[in-house]
Parts: C-alpha cells; sequence; structure tokens
C-alpha cells in the first residue's frame, strides 16, 4: 500500500502557491495545473476544497526531475537533491504542523 504523498506537509506558507500562480509559473492552463495537482501530486486540497500547490514540487515537474519529486512526497526534506530545490525556489525549509 502506498502511503499519502507528503506535498505541502509539513505546511509551509512560503512554499504553497495557488492555481492560478502555478500556472503563471508553468505557462499553461489553470486547468492543466489543476490537473497536474491531482495526477502528480504536486498539490492538496485545502480547506474550502481549493487548491494549493507545492511550489517546489511544480518546478521538479517541469524539470521533468522524476527522483527528486518522489523523494519529496515521499517526505525527504533532507537530501541535497529536494533542498537544492527548496533554495532555487527560494523557500526555506521549516518545521510546523502538517
Amino acid at each position: 500500500m502506498r502511503s499519502a504523498p507528503q506535498v505541502l506537509i509539513p505546511w509551509n506558507p512560503a512554499e504553497a502557491i495557488t492555481v492560478s500562480q502555478g500556472a503563471a509559473i508553468a505557462r499553461k492552463s489553470p486547468r492543466t495545473v489543476r490537473e497536474w495537482a491531482a495526477r502528480y501530486d504536486i498539490g492538496r486540497r485545502v480547506v474550502g476544497g481549493d487548491w494549493m500547490l507545492s511550489r517546489v514540487a511544480l518546478l521538479m515537474l517541469l524539470e521533468s526531475n522524476s527522483a527528486a519529486l518522489a523523494a519529496y512526497l515521499a517526505g525527504d526534506r533532507e537530501s541535497q537533491a529536494v533542498t537544492d530545490y527548496f533554495r532555487r525556489a527560494e523557500v526555506g525549509l521549516r518545521d510546523g504542523p502538517a
């Protein structure tokens, strides 16, 4: 049984972006980015049912870095492959409630 993807866990407001922001970054339609969020686990629904995306996971997906994305979704926030993306996305790592 596959464990739940650890996208935006722990919650980090600096990492979370809206679908519209993700669409602008990816230069795709909001619908496409929302579909990516569901298909590739780069986002999750939050209170109210809206999607929030991980800026870090979106960058990994756009660069086709499946190894880094798999590590991120497994909860890795320490390996260089993952922390490099946090740095590049200008998102600080922090501990906090999930």
